[in-house]
C-alpha cells in the first residue's frame, strides 16, 4: 500500500470515528456510558494558532482555529467543564490521584503571536488558565514555523516548477495531484530535518517558487512573552525544544542540546526553571524521555497511552487531544464518554 493511499484511509477512518462520536454524544449513549463506567481523568487540549483574519492566510490550516470558534469553545468549557492549570493535574497524578471526569487543561504549542493578541483576552474573559509551550529558538529569531513557511511558499508561488533531487522531488505544481504529492513529501522531510537542513530545503524551495509578498510576523518574541506573563499571569510557560526538532528522529547530543537549551533559554529570558515540556509532534523515544527528566522538567506531553490523564498515567508522556474543529467534537471529547465509549465499540 503506498503512502498516499494509507494517508487517505487514515483520514476516512478519522472521519468515521468523529461521526460516531457525535452520534454517541447526541443520542445520550455517551452519557449513559459515563454513568455506568464512572471514568476519571483529565483531558489535555492542544491548540496552536488562533489566527485573526489578517494573518490566517499565512498559517498552515491544520495549525489554526478561528477566533470565533475558539471563543465559542472557551465559553462552553468555562460553563460546563472544570478547567484547571496543567501544573495542578501534574501535581495530582504525581501523588497518585486522578482528576474527575470533565477536568480539562488548555495548552498551546509553538509560540504564535496571536496567543497573546487574540487567545489570551478570550481566556481572560472566561477566567480560564492555560499553558504555552515555547520553541525558544523560534522566539529568539522571531521566525515563522516551518510548516507555515512551506504553506506560504506553495500558496503564494509564482512558479510551478520545483525540483529537489536530494529528496527525490521533481514536481509540476500546476497539477493538483502534483502539488499534493510535493506538499506531503516536503512536509514529511521537513518534519524530521535538523534545523540547518530544514533551512536549506526551505531556502531552495523559495528560490525556485519565488513567492509573492512577505508574510507578517507570526511568532512571539521575548518581549511579547514577557508582556503575556505580565498581563495574563495564569498563563503557564513551558518548553517545546529550541528548534521544534523531532525527538524521535534526533537523539543523543543533538536532542540533549534541544532539551537543555530550551530550559536555559527560559531561565535566561524569563527567570523560569524547567516545568512542563512538550515533545514536538508528540514524538519521543525512551532515550529522549529520559533526557527530559535528567534536564529537570517536571512533566511532558507527547504520544502516550489513552487520553485520560489519571493516577496511573506517565506524567512524562501525557497524550493530548488536538483542537476540536466543531462544538460537538469539543463536547464529546471533553466529556467522560471519551474515549471509553468508542473503545467499547471497538474504535480507538
Amino acid at each position: 500500500m503506498n503512502s498516499l493511499h494509507s494517508h487517505f484511509l487514515r483520514e476516512v477512518w478519522s472521519l468515521r470515528r468523529e461521526a460516531l462520536g457525535a452520534a454517541l454524544y447526541w443520542s445520550g449513549v455517551g452519557r449513559a456510558f459515563e454513568l455506568a463506567a464512572r471514568p476519571t481523568g483529565a483531558i489535555i487540549l492542544m491548540y496552536h494558532s488562533i489566527a485573526p483574519h489578517d494573518v490566517e492566510a499565512f498559517v498552515d490550516p491544520p495549525n489554526r482555529l478561528s477566533p470565533g470558534m475558539f471563543e465559542r469553545q472557551m465559553a462552553f468549557l468555562g460553563e460546563h467543564r472544570r478547567v484547571v492549570p496543567l501544573s495542578q493535574v501534574v501535581h495530582q497524578i504525581a501523588a497518585g490521584g486522578s482528576p474527575p471526569a470533565g477536568t480539562v487543561c488548555i495548552t498551546f504549542d509553538d509560540g504564535y503571536r496571536d496567543n497573546l493578541t487574540t487567545a489570551a483576552p478570550i481566556l481572560e474573559k472566561h477566567k480560564l488558565p492555560a499553558t504555552l509551550f515555547l520553541a525558544t529558538g523560534y522566539i529568539e529569531r522571531g521566525e515563522a514555523q516551518w510548516a507555515d513557511t512551506l504553506y506560504w511558499l506553495l500558496r503564494y508561488r509564482t512558479s510551478n516548477a520545483l525540483s529537489v533531487p536530494a529528496i527525490g522531488l521533481k514536481a509540476n505544481l500546476a497539477s493538483p495531484a502534483g502539488e499534493t504529492a510535493a506538499r506531503r513529501l516536503l512536509h514529511g522531510r521537513l518534519l524530521e530535518c535538523s534545523r540547518d537542513d530544514r533551512a536549506r530545503l526551505l531556502n531552495e524551495a523559495q528560490r525556485q517558487l519565488v513567492p509573492s509578498g512577505k508574510p507578517p510576523r507570526l511568532t512571539l518574541n521575548w518581549d511579547d512573552v514577557r508582556e503575556l506573563r505580565r498581563r495574563y499571569p495564569w498563563f503557564e510557560i513551558g518548553g517545546h525544544t529550541r528548534d521544534h526538532i523531532d525527538l524521535r528522529a534526533h537523539r543523543g547530543e543533538a536532542a540533549c542540546l534541544q532539551i537543555t537549551g530550551c530550559a536555559e533559554d527560559l531561565r535566561r529570558e524569563l527567570g523560569l526553571g524547567p516545568a512542563h515540556f512538550s515533545f514536538p509532534y508528540g514524538r519521543w523515544s525512551p532515550e529522549t524521555r529520559a533526557a527530559v527528566i535528567t534536564a529537570g522538567w517536571k512533566s511532558a506531553v507527547g504520544t502516550g497511552e489513552g487520553f485520560r490523564i489519571a493516577g496511573a498515567s506517565d506524567r512524562f508522556a501525557m497524550p493530548r487531544v488536538e483542537s476540536p474543529r466543531t462544538m460537538t467534537e469539543l463536547r464529546f471529547k471533553t466529556s467522560g464518554a471519551y474515549p471509553g465509549s468508542l473503545s467499547m465499540l471497538g474504535l480507538r
